[in-house]
């Protein structure tokens, strides 16, 4: 109805206006996010909705009724509200959805969409108001006649329609594409002024996010969020991984972390969630314990990646060895990108002191030494040390030197793991 007439009826009616170009954007979104149950959508121009070919995804996901109720389901958590139909046609799918109606059949179509009224059907409205007009009130109707007629009262877009419909015509359409990237906005209903009250909206892009990446076989390892605000510039979080993932609880918890920390310059009205590179995702296998070299990676990645959000970037390294025969001087930390570039050797503490510490030697057990390293004089800390592996009284194995320059005496500066 006008809205005029509306707002006659209750005064108290808000009235927003359709925006075709975000109902665009969404419905590229989805088609992305739907791939990951079809490798053949179209994102059809002329209406606001998707088709997917699912009969080659039936052994995965079930028969189409299943999937459907499955689709719904998920699309209902991001915040969607999906209706959902299938049969063996396009134009035919498209009138089932309203029905909630699942065709199995092309001999079907007559049977079970021909009460529908004209008005469902794809045509032009004043075209349902000329066959209205001259006694035409259901789609069975207009199955009855020959094409001839049809053609001669209609035209041919008319019978090409119906054919189309009923399957008599090939009906080709044009396939989704997905992106190499992904970008999001999500107006607020209402303004968020606590940054945990941010982990609700980011949780339903977060989770679109990964459903894009699972069905075009992609992960991310950076995500990028934009806060924007009314009276305060932009605000940007970036989440930074260690690997590359497609796993949406992985995110949220370094989300989670991310939050504690920011402070708003102001409430938060719209949100942008950006993944600028889409790289190729690489599954592997998984144990039951979790015990291979591969997964006990995984782990450690992701516990840098909390400590990382946690305390800052710049808070969290790695070690690497550095080409010194001096202990104190034989690494350096790296960043956790960059590949370590040093072997651990047997005879050597897994843990040196911050500082060496005078010991007296009589009170260990010598295990293994003397290992002689003479070494810096060409930056002026030369030294001149025998090594030793020794054991003290409560059973720890310790490394200690004998030094001759430039102090004299015996020093512990190791520890055996």
């Amino acid at each position: 109805m006008p809205v005029t007439a509306a707002l006659g009826l209750r005064d108290d009616l808000q009235v927003v206006g359709r925006d075709m170009e975000a109902e665009q954007q969404a419905l590229q979104r989805l088609a992305a996010w739907c791939y990951q149950y079809s490798s053949q959508v179209c994102v059809p121009g002329d209406r606001p909705g998707l088709f997917l070919e699912v009969e080659a995804s039936e052994r995965l996901f079930g028969q189409p009724r299943q999937l459907a109720q499955r689709l719904q389901q998920e699309l209902g958590r991001l915040g969607y509200h999906a209706m959902a139909g299938s049969a063996p046609t396009l134009e035919a799918a498209w009138l089932a959805v309203h029905e909630a109606a699942h065709l199995a059949e092309t001999g079907a179509i007559r049977r079970q969409l021909g009460p529908l009224p004209l008005a469902r059907l794809q045509l032009e409205p004043a075209q349902i108001t000329a066959m209205e007009r001259m006694g035409f009130r259901q789609l069975r109707d207009l199955l009855r006649l020959p094409r001839k007629a049809l053609t001669r009262r209609f035209g041919p877009a008319l019978p090409d329609y119906l054919e189309r419909l009923l399957g008599v015509r090939p009906d080709p359409r044009k396939l989704y594409q997905p992106p190499e990237t992904f970008s999001a906005r999500l107006e607020l209903p209402a303004e968020i002024h606590a940054s945990q009250a941010l982990l609700f909206p980011l949780r339903r892009l977060l989770e679109e996010l990964c459903g894009v990446l699972r069905g075009g076989d992609t992960a991310a390892q950076a995500v990028c969020i934009t806060l924007s605000h009314e009276d305060a510039d932009d605000s940007a979080l970036e989440l930074g991984l260690q690997s590359p993932t497609q796993d949406s609880a992985r995110l949220l918890t370094v989300l989670r972390e991310r939050l504690e920390r920011l402070r708003l310059p102001g409430p938060v009205r719209a949100i942008r969630l950006d993944a600028p590179r889409l790289l190729k995702f690489n599954a592997g296998q998984h144990t039951l314990l979790r015990d291979t070299p591969a997964e006990r990676r995984q782990d450690i990645e992701q516990l840098a990646e909390r400590l990382q959000a946690r305390l800052g970037p710049g808070a969290v390294a790695g070690l690497t060895g550095v080409e010194d025969h001096r202990p104190e001087y034989s690494w350096r930390t790296r960043a956790l990108g960059e590949p370590p570039r040093c072997t651990a050797l047997a005879h050597r503490p897994a843990w040196l002191l911050p500082k060496p510490r005078r010991c007296a030697i009589e009170n260990y057990e010598i295990l293994a030494g003397p290992e002689r390293i003479e070494s810096g004089w060409w930056d002026g800390r030369d030294c001149r040390r025998d090594y030793f592996i020794v054991r003290d009284a409560h059973g720890s194995t310790l490394w200690a030197y004998h030094e001759y320059k430039p102090r004299r005496g015996w020093y512990l500066q190791g520890i055996f793991a």
